[in-house]
């Protein structure tokens, strides 16, 4: 169980503990007194009871004399505090806003239940944070781990899908959907954390793509050696963005377009089998896809990007392009 959901169930209990506690107690309190009152059997002191409390007024099921009637009425009155005491939780419940969050909590867990190829931020920090954004930016789906409560109601007014779990626990990742990601970001504030949870998410798949985050220069090893594909470390990423807006900010300002245009698309594209890239030249793509432009491609036995690349390159499938252009041309350069 998640600490969301034992959160949940821990408010339910706590505000429904003495109502609860009230009408049970009501209701033994009325079985025994007529069984011991009245001497009736339990069958008709069970029965009397229900009937009182319910306010049905059915019919007694014996004559009830004086004090059958006193002790009726006593009952009555205990059965009406019980109800107004249930009401009451009830209302401050849904004036709580707890009723909802929970309702939503429901919706979130089956929306995760139904992702594919989407992305696991670890982590709601700063960093966690900008990586949402980002990802929310181009409508990828994406699912949110922090062990932090106060995130998850964030999470809930910006309706994220995420789990308020340990992020280093494999049980956790499987619910998050890891099984069908297509990456896993870990963002954490801590690299002890990041490590277990690179760790932990590389035992569950070895083709997951991770991306970590690192601190300082001691700490990208460790990733990588943890099973990180990528490390970041984000002050580093934060000081060379400054060097290079103040030596060349016509880039910057072209890659901020590329960033914020509704149109306009950088992508990393892999070459399959029988696809729309394979078997053709390099300089055939702008000719075939308007406006798409090859920067950059990555041979399907290589692990270096090898930029401006000969026109006359043959592409072949497991080749990985760079490419930038319209959405829609990137999208059928795809299939």
């Amino acid at each position: 169980m998640s600490t969301s959901e034992t959160t949940s169930l821990a408010i339910f209990i706590r505000r429904f503990r003495i109502p609860v506690v009230l009408i049970v107690g009501v209701g033994v309190f009325g079985v025994v007194g007529y069984m011991i009152l009245l001497g009736w059997s339990f069958r008709d002191a069970a029965f009397m009871t229900v009937v009182t409390l319910s306010t049905i007024g059915y019919q007694e099921v014996r004559p009830l004399g004086v004090g059958g009637q006193a002790f009726t009425s006593l009952l009555i009155v205990l059965g009406l505090v019980s109800v107004f005491a249930l009401l009451a939780a009830s209302t401050e419940l849904i004036a709580s806003g707890e009723l909802e969050r929970t309702v939503r909590r429901t919706r979130v867990k089956r929306e995760i239940g139904g992702l594919y190829d989407h992305f696991v931020v670890c982590g709601y920090g700063r960093v966690g944070r900008a990586a949402t954004e980002e990802f929310r930016k181009q409508g990828l789906p994406i699912v949110v781990i922090d062990i932090n409560p106060e995130s998850g109601e964030d999470l809930d007014d910006a309706r994220i899908p995420h789990l308020i779990a340990d992020a280093t626990r494999e049980a956790t990742l499987l619910q998050a959907g890891i099984a069908r990601a297509r990456g896993l970001v870990c963002a954490v504030d801590s690299v002890a954390l990041n490590v277990y949870i690179t760790l932990s998410a590389r035992a569950v798949r070895d083709d997951l793509t991770i991306v970590a985050r690192a601190t300082d220069l001691e700490s990208i090893d460790r990733l990588y050696r943890a099973g990180a594909n990528r490390v970041i470390q984000p002050y580093a990423v934060s000081g060379r963005m400054l060097a290079a807006v103040s030596v060349r900010p016509a880039v910057i300002d072209f890659m901020d377009l590329i960033a914020i245009s509704p149109d306009l698309r950088l992508e990393e594209v892999e070459v399959r089998k029988g696809g729309a890239l394979d078997g053709i030249m390099v300089r055939e793509v702008p000719a075939r896809f308007r406006g798409v432009v090859i920067l950059a491609v990555r041979a399907g036995a290589s692990t270096v990007m090898q930029p401006a690349p000969d026109p006359e390159v043959m592409l072949h499938s497991g080749d990985v392009v760079v490419a930038l252009g319209p959405v829609a041309a990137l999208g059928e350069l795809a299939r």
